[in-house]
């Protein structure tokens, strides 16, 4: 008897995609409200300090990871007939071993992009770009917001590396993770990267000081990101590296990221034509950047094995094999 011919996912991935981002947003509207509520029945006091704070923004959005993570189970199970694992919940190409590996590559490589821009940057006449740094941020200084206060503020910084992860987690598991993998079904992997950066990119249309430049720069990210899913299988690297940049960019480097500004270790400016440095919305809205991000994702995209395209990544580890528990 022959054994049974494997269900196959239900309805057009355009429209399961679409369903997602509906249920994503649905979960984003009840975790604001759900904050928004509970800062109002909170102290005047608080709500003036962390209920008004950039950090509150952060929070919320890790605290829609639980949400996200039933939803997207039912989505792969019932309407995609899938394990979590297909969508990246696993360890990347070499198991753990690559995992803690990556624990290090990338933020070593998000370093050298940084230190690139900056170098950019320092080379530019002082007329068109220069960055000004008054040692640490008065925040600092000051042991941290009031509302941290007793507690260092070293640690502040240690929660928001860990609230950044978390927080490039969730966009990750949104963008690369189930819109890429349904994508992939019906398009080539760099079609379906483009298109699921594209909407990485219009996801932040709203952020202050939003520019043209800078959306086409996330795009870039967007295809950078997807690069290191689709050579790995897993959103283990991609989420490291959006984290950390994230982290470094808003609180080392102490500039807006995303047109955000954040609790920060120094005081740090940056003077120019906006084109060239990204002014107020920080590095993702340089020019200088955008030379950078062209040949980062030239480079990632050429070297991916022709063969691997449209083709699953082979189990990396015991816990990826069909039936067994996903990461």
């Amino acid at each position: 008897m022959p054994p049974p011919v494997p269900r196959g996912p239900r309805w057009h991935p355009l429209v399961r995609a679409g369903l997602y981002l509906i249920a994503y947003f649905v979960i984003h509207v009840a975790v604001g409200v759900a904050f928004g509520a509970a800062i109002y029945l909170l102290s005047d006091r608080f709500a003036r300090g962390f209920g008004r704070s950039t950090e509150l923004l952060l929070l919320a959005v890790v605290c829609e990871a639980p949400l996200l993570l039933g939803v997207t189970w039912l989505f792969v199970h019932y309407l995609d007939r899938r394990t979590l694992a297909s969508v990246g919940a696993r360890w990347p190409a070499g198991g753990r071993v690559q995992a803690l590996r990556q624990l290090a590559t990338m933020p070593l490589g998000v370093g050298v992009l940084i230190g690139a821009w900056i170098l950019l940057v320092l080379l530019l006449p002082s007329s068109l770009g220069m960055i000004h740094s008054g040692g640490l941020s008065e925040v600092f200084s000051a042991g941290g917001p009031p509302w941290w206060r007793p507690l260092p503020p070293v640690l502040l910084l240690a929660v928001l590396l860990v609230l950044f992860l978390l927080q490039g987690g969730v966009e990750e598991w949104i963008v690369r993770g189930y819109i890429y993998r349904a994508l992939k079904e019906r398009w080539q992997p760099f079609w379906a990267a483009l298109a699921s950066s594209v909407l990485f990119s219009l996801l932040h249309v709203l952020n202050p000081s939003v520019s043209g430049i800078a959306l086409f720069n996330i795009i870039l990210a967007g295809l950078i990101l997807a690069a290191l899913v689709e050579r790995s299988g897993s959103l283990w690297g991609a989420t490291v590296a959006h984290g950390v940049w994230n982290f470094a960019t808003a609180c080392l480097l102490s500039l807006p990221v995303s047109g955000v500004r954040i609790f920060r270790l120094l005081d740090v400016s940056i003077t120019g034509d906006e084109r060239l440095t990204g002014g107020s919305f920080g590095p993702e809205g340089s020019l200088l950047l955008t030379l950078l991000g062209l040949g980062l994702t030239a480079a990632l995209w050429r070297r991916l094995p022709a063969a691997r395209s449209r083709k699953e990544i082979a189990a990396s580890a015991p816990e990826d094999v069909p039936g067994s528990a996903p990461l």
